[in-house]
């Protein structure tokens, strides 16, 4: 759905959140980006892509972009392929298709290859349209974009990152976004839809307030409201962990375009350095049961002020800190929250802050999933059966968090 639809209040209450000095374009629009350079890195990428069958949106909107005279034209043909291939990979993960569905790389890597076909179109255009048209694609194939209607229960999951370990990985919390993207859970006050969304391993997009844009309808006062939230990522080893506080610090982390960024988190307004989870724990703990142990983790990060300057600068130096299981001291400054300092630790603080700022009283927080692993040594394949086991138990847990949240049982 495009955003035009939805309401001019909601739009508002966005613009307050996210502010103007970090809302900055991602530069000239025709310069691939070290991300995008990853799909050259062999050919893993191509195929995964078509053996998923979404190749065919790549070559439909080549063939749009062939037929566009105008940027207009782009943009909606860029929407309307992006919205097709979001919903392909959704039924794909819930079963629609032959051999192994549950995987969340096809759709990463078809989305770069339709930025690619943009990047390298050639119309008179300005690097300002072509931004949009790309934007475009980032938002609509990741299911951004969409107004909430009826009961739901927003979850959403990270983009595949560190490929430059191993190009096949995956990340358990995409799967999980399209597996449960759409489904419907019972509950005592009635049929609750999940609706899911993707963001990628960006500094550059959270700075620029993909995150506020994209969740903001979805919390925003108003019967649509959603009755709770999960932001998931890929965590430890072996655990979920159930993170109770997230912390405004970066700790300055490569990401999948190599930048790096250490220093708070560019947040609108006043940001407090510790938001909280509300995630009913006890009773996630006792529901989700099954391979992996399901925690609650409180473990941060802390320092005296004042804060070094922001860095770009990759490599630098953890700095030093106090770790406590404790609340931290009304003066500290944060240099982890419970999920760390990186992307993940980032989406939970903003959404948290989100739900804090429009005064939503309802269940949310940060969900970590145990590490995705089991891909065979030969890096020519790019699944096993191990692999495929592994990701099915992490969904199904992850089903059973989401249910609770849901239902706002223990909440």
């Amino acid at each position: 759905m495009r955003r035009s639809l939805i309401p001019a209040v909601i739009l508002a209450l966005t613009a307050a959140l996210i502010s103007p000095a970090v809302a900055a374009a991602d530069g000239p629009a025709t310069v691939v980006t070290a991300e995008e350079r990853l799909y050259d890195a062999g050919d893993v990428p191509a195929r995964l892509v078509a053996d998923a069958g979404f190749d065919r949106y790549v070559r439909d909107l080549d063939d749009a972009l062939g037929r566009a005279s105008t940027a207009a034209e782009a943009e909606r043909a860029a929407a309307r392929v992006s919205s097709e291939l979001f919903r392909a990979a959704v039924r794909r993960a819930q079963g629609a298709g032959a051999g192994f569905t549950a995987d969340d790389r096809p759709l990463y890597w078809a989305r770069l290859a339709l930025i690619r076909a943009v990047r390298a179109w050639r119309p008179a255009v300005t690097d300002a349209e072509r931004t949009r048209i790309v934007t475009t694609i980032d938002e609509v194939s990741r299911g951004q974009r969409r107004a909430p209607s009826g009961r739901t229960v927003l979850v959403t999951g990270f983009d595949p990152f560190r490929l430059n370990r191993d190009i096949r990985q995956g990340n358990p919390s995409g799967a999980i976004a399209l597996a449960l993207d759409g489904t419907v859970i019972d509950t005592p006050a009635g049929r609750v839809t999940v609706v899911a969304m993707l963001f990628p391993v960006r500094w550059r997009d959270f700075g620029a307030g993909m995150v506020e844009r994209a969740v903001t309808p979805f919390l925003a006062p108003g019967p649509s409201r959603a009755v709770g939230f999960t932001t998931i990522s890929q965590g430890r080893p072996g655990k979920f962990d159930l993170e109770a506080i997230n912390g405004v610090w970066r700790g300055g982390a490569s990401d999948n375009e190599a930048a790096c960024y250490r220093g708070p988190a560019p947040v609108a307004a006043q940001a407090p350095q510790w938001t909280r989870s509300t995630l009913p724990m006890a009773a996630i703990s006792a529901a989700a049961q099954g391979r992996y142990p399901v925690a609650r983790n409180s473990e941060i990060s802390y320092a005296a002020g004042p804060n070094p300057a922001t860095s770009t600068v990759c490599d630098l130096p953890k700095l030093p800190s106090t770790t406590t299981t404790e609340a931290p001291p009304a003066s500290a400054m944060a240099r982890q929250g419970a999920g760390g300092d990186y992307l993940s630790n980032e989406i939970g603080y903003r959404v948290t802050l989100v739900r804090d700022r429009l005064g939503a009283s309802v269940p949310g927080g940060h969900v970590h999933t145990p590490v995705l692993d089991g891909l065979p040594a030969d890096r020519a394949v790019t699944a096993s059966p191990e692999y495929r086991a592994n990701l099915a138990a992490i969904v199904d847990q992850a089903r059973s968090v989401v249910a609770v949240v849901a239902r706002g049982e223990g909440y």
